[in-house]
Protein backbone atom coordinates (compact mmCIF):
# COMPACT_ATOMS: atom_id res chain seq x y z
CA UNK A 1 0.00 0.00 0.00
CA UNK A 2 1.06 3.61 -0.80
CA UNK A 3 1.30 6.73 1.19
CA UNK A 4 -1.54 7.71 -1.19
CA UNK A 5 -3.61 5.03 -0.52
CA UNK A 6 -3.72 5.23 2.85
CA UNK A 7 -7.02 5.42 5.01
CA UNK A 8 -7.68 9.17 6.43
CA UNK A 9 -6.98 9.40 10.23
CA UNK A 10 -4.96 6.28 10.77
CA UNK A 11 -1.45 7.46 10.59
CA UNK A 12 0.82 4.66 9.78
CA UNK A 13 2.75 4.08 13.58
CA UNK A 14 6.10 5.08 12.32
CA UNK A 15 4.07 9.15 11.93
CA UNK A 16 2.71 8.10 15.70
CA UNK A 17 6.26 7.40 17.17
CA UNK A 18 7.14 10.36 15.21
CA UNK A 19 4.29 12.38 17.07
CA UNK A 20 5.09 11.31 20.58
CA UNK A 21 8.67 11.71 20.20
CA UNK A 22 8.43 14.82 19.11
CA UNK A 23 5.58 16.02 22.23
CA UNK A 24 7.97 14.46 24.37
CA UNK A 25 10.54 16.40 23.35
CA UNK A 26 8.39 19.79 23.73
CA UNK A 27 7.51 19.24 26.71
CA UNK A 28 11.41 18.36 27.91
CA UNK A 29 12.23 21.88 26.21
CA UNK A 30 9.18 23.61 27.70
CA UNK A 31 10.45 21.82 31.38
CA UNK A 32 13.78 23.37 30.73
CA UNK A 33 13.00 26.77 29.82
CA UNK A 34 10.34 27.10 32.81
CA UNK A 35 13.59 25.91 35.32
CA UNK A 36 15.75 28.45 33.42
CA UNK A 37 13.75 31.26 34.31
CA UNK A 38 12.88 30.64 37.45
CA UNK A 39 16.79 30.24 37.93
CA UNK A 40 17.01 33.85 36.45
CA UNK A 41 14.29 35.11 38.27
CA UNK A 42 16.07 33.66 41.77
CA UNK A 43 19.27 34.99 40.58
CA UNK A 44 17.91 38.69 40.24
CA UNK A 45 16.60 38.30 43.40
CA UNK A 46 20.10 37.49 45.01
CA UNK A 47 21.56 40.60 42.85
CA UNK A 48 19.30 42.79 44.65
CA UNK A 49 19.51 41.68 47.60
CA UNK A 50 23.31 41.53 47.91
CA UNK A 51 23.33 45.27 45.66
CA UNK A 52 21.00 46.70 49.19
CA UNK A 53 23.67 44.92 51.39
CA UNK A 54 26.13 46.22 49.67
CA UNK A 55 24.60 49.88 49.90
CA UNK A 56 23.68 49.23 53.62
CA UNK A 57 27.11 48.35 54.84
CA UNK A 58 29.25 50.20 51.98
CA UNK A 59 30.26 52.94 54.89
CA UNK A 60 30.51 50.72 57.80
CA UNK A 61 34.32 50.66 57.49
CA UNK A 62 34.65 54.41 57.49
CA UNK A 63 31.74 54.70 60.43
CA UNK A 64 34.45 52.30 62.31
CA UNK A 65 37.26 54.23 61.67
CA UNK A 66 35.48 57.50 62.82
CA UNK A 67 34.63 55.61 66.31
CA UNK A 68 37.76 56.24 68.06
CA UNK A 69 37.22 59.95 67.34
CA UNK A 70 34.11 59.76 68.96
CA UNK A 71 35.05 58.04 72.19
CA UNK A 72 37.85 60.63 72.55
CA UNK A 73 35.26 63.34 72.14
CA UNK A 74 33.29 61.40 75.02
CA UNK A 75 36.31 60.88 77.32
CA UNK A 76 37.69 64.67 76.80
CA UNK A 77 34.19 65.95 77.65
CA UNK A 78 34.14 63.14 80.53
CA UNK A 79 37.20 64.82 82.13
CA UNK A 80 36.25 68.36 81.92
CA UNK A 81 37.12 70.51 84.60
CA UNK A 82 34.30 72.44 85.89
CA UNK A 83 35.68 76.11 85.75
CA UNK A 84 36.10 75.62 81.67
CA UNK A 85 32.13 74.13 81.53
CA UNK A 86 30.77 77.68 80.57
CA UNK A 87 34.25 78.14 78.56
CA UNK A 88 32.87 79.18 74.91
CA UNK A 89 35.29 77.29 73.24
CA UNK A 90 34.55 74.40 74.84
CA UNK A 91 30.88 74.51 74.07
CA UNK A 92 32.02 75.06 70.37
CA UNK A 93 33.76 71.50 71.14
CA UNK A 94 31.14 70.45 72.35
CA UNK A 95 28.97 71.19 69.24
CA UNK A 96 30.96 69.60 66.98
CA UNK A 97 30.88 66.06 69.15
CA UNK A 98 27.24 66.50 68.95
CA UNK A 99 27.19 67.33 64.95
CA UNK A 100 29.43 64.28 64.70
CA UNK A 101 27.28 61.87 66.72
CA UNK A 102 24.00 63.47 64.56
CA UNK A 103 25.86 62.95 61.58
CA UNK A 104 26.78 59.51 62.61
CA UNK A 105 23.10 58.26 63.19
CA UNK A 106 21.95 59.86 60.00
CA UNK A 107 24.22 56.95 58.15
CA UNK A 108 22.45 54.63 60.27
CA UNK A 109 24.95 53.53 63.34
CA UNK A 110 23.22 53.34 66.25
CA UNK A 111 24.68 52.94 70.20
CA UNK A 112 23.95 49.65 71.65
CA UNK A 113 21.79 50.24 74.88
CA UNK A 114 23.40 48.68 78.03
CA UNK A 115 23.63 50.20 81.84
CA UNK A 116 24.66 48.65 84.55
CA UNK A 117 23.02 45.58 85.66
CA UNK A 118 22.28 43.84 82.27
CA UNK A 119 23.01 40.88 82.02
CA UNK A 120 26.46 40.36 79.37
CA UNK A 121 25.90 39.05 75.83
CA UNK A 122 28.73 38.08 73.89
CA UNK A 123 27.10 39.24 70.76
CA UNK A 124 26.93 42.07 72.13
CA UNK A 125 29.36 42.83 74.59
CA UNK A 126 32.87 42.44 75.12
CA UNK A 127 33.91 41.89 78.96
CA UNK A 128 37.47 43.06 79.14
CA UNK A 129 37.50 43.36 83.32
CA UNK A 130 36.10 41.85 85.89
CA UNK A 131 35.37 43.61 89.71
CA UNK A 132 33.35 42.97 92.93
CA UNK A 133 29.42 41.94 92.18
CA UNK A 134 27.40 39.91 91.00
CA UNK A 135 28.60 37.41 88.36
CA UNK A 136 27.61 37.51 84.73
CA UNK A 137 26.42 40.97 85.51
CA UNK A 138 27.66 44.24 83.96
CA UNK A 139 29.05 46.65 86.18
CA UNK A 140 30.71 49.77 84.17
CA UNK A 141 30.63 50.21 80.68
CA UNK A 142 34.07 51.26 79.56
CA UNK A 143 33.35 51.97 75.97
CA UNK A 144 30.16 52.08 74.13
CA UNK A 145 29.35 49.68 71.50
CA UNK A 146 27.82 50.29 68.14
CA UNK A 147 25.31 48.58 65.74
CA UNK A 148 24.73 49.80 61.79
CA UNK A 149 21.10 48.49 60.56
CA UNK A 150 21.16 45.56 63.53
CA UNK A 151 25.12 44.27 62.54
CA UNK A 152 27.40 44.85 65.59
CA UNK A 153 30.39 47.06 64.39
CA UNK A 154 31.95 47.06 67.67
CA UNK A 155 30.98 45.57 70.84
CA UNK A 156 30.52 47.53 74.40
CA UNK A 157 33.78 46.76 76.36
CA UNK A 158 31.89 46.62 79.75
CA UNK A 159 33.28 45.64 83.55
CA UNK A 160 31.30 42.20 84.39
CA UNK A 161 31.46 40.89 87.85
CA UNK A 162 32.75 37.57 89.63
Amino acid sequence: MSEDNQIPGNPPAEEDTALEEAQLKIAELENNWKRCAAELENYRKQVERERLDFAQYANAKALIALLPVLDNFQRANAHLPAELEKNEWVKGIAGVEAQLEETLTSLGLQKIPVKAGDSLDPNKHEAIAMGEGESGKIIDILEDGYELHGKILRAAKVRVGK
